[in-house]
Parts: C-alpha cells; sequence; structure tokens
C-alpha cells in the first residue's frame, strides 16, 4: 500500500474522540491512487483507510471523506449546486492559508475567493474548487465565527 503525507499546516487532522460524532460524506473518484494523492497533497486531509473499492479521509478532524471508486463519475462540466461540500474554516487566517494554498498550486477554482453576503452579520469569504473526479469542494469563513452554521 502507498503511503501519502498530507501537505501540513493546512487542516487539523487531529483524531476527534471526544466529542459525540463527526460528519460522514461519500463521493464519487474515478481513480484511488489520484484521489489519494491530490486530498492529502492539495488540501491536506489525511488518508487514515485505503481499501480496493474507496480511500478514507480524516479530513481537518471533523469530517469522514469517503471517495468511492466509480469511474463514471467524473462530469465535464461539474456546478457548484445543487451538490458541493467542504468546510468553513473559524479563523481567517486558516481560511487564507487554505486560499493561498491552492492558488499556488494552481488548482482549478469554481468560484475564486469572494466575499457574500457583503457589510451583513453573515459576511463571509468562500472559495470553490473542482477535485480530479469534479466533486465540488467549498471553503469558507464567516467574519463572525459565531454564524458559521
Amino acid at each position: 500500500m502507498t503511503t501519502y503525507t498530507p501537505t501540513a499546516g493546512l487542516l487539523d487532522n487531529t483524531q476527534i474522540t471526544t466529542g459525540s460524532y463527526i460528519a460522514h460524506i461519500a463521493v464519487p473518484c474515478r481513480d484511488l491512487d489520484e484521489t489519494a494523492r491530490w486530498y492529502s497533497h492539495v488540501l491536506g486531509a489525511q488518508p487514515v483507510r485505503i481499501l480496493d473499492d474507496r480511500v478514507t479521509f480524516s479530513f481537518g478532524g471533523v469530517l469522514q471523506l469517503v471517495c468511492h471508486l466509480e469511474r463514471r463519475a467524473v462530469d465535464p462540466s461539474p456546478r457548484a449546486y445543487p451538490r458541493h461540500f467542504g468546510l468553513t474554516f473559524l479563523r481567517m487566517d486558516d481560511f487564507n492559508r487554505m486560499k493561498d494554498h491552492v492558488e499556488k498550486l494552481d488548482v482549478k477554482l469554481l468560484v475564486r475567493a469572494t466575499a457574500h453576503f457583503a457589510n451583513t452579520p453573515h459576511e463571509h469569504q468562500t472559495l470553490m474548487l473542482v477535485d480530479p473526479s469534479s466533486n465540488v469542494l467549498e471553503f469558507k469563513c464567516y467574519l463572525r465565527p459565531e454564524l458559521s452554521y
């Protein structure tokens, strides 16, 4: 089995064992090796289980992301709505670190970093990108962390 080391400093992949639950999302992928490499290198996710038909990641310690092998899954024209997933950062420094990292790697952005709901209590920065299997991911950070739901 190949070992994938996540890019350091992007996500806090500390295993959560004290809470009541973590979120779980399953998405399709066209190639397990490509997926494991991309999520660990580009996003800093920690591969925790690699099987013949899926790879499971600790995605920031709060999300279990399971990428299931499905070679027909690639959408040549991915759209943000109605289906995407991602993380809401609670600190703008963390959001900016991820933004700077994906921009430096020249990752395909579906939506460049931009402010949504400007000048309202719900103002937040957001960006959307596309993984190699055409899954859309959103990263965002609210100016008021208590509204991050």
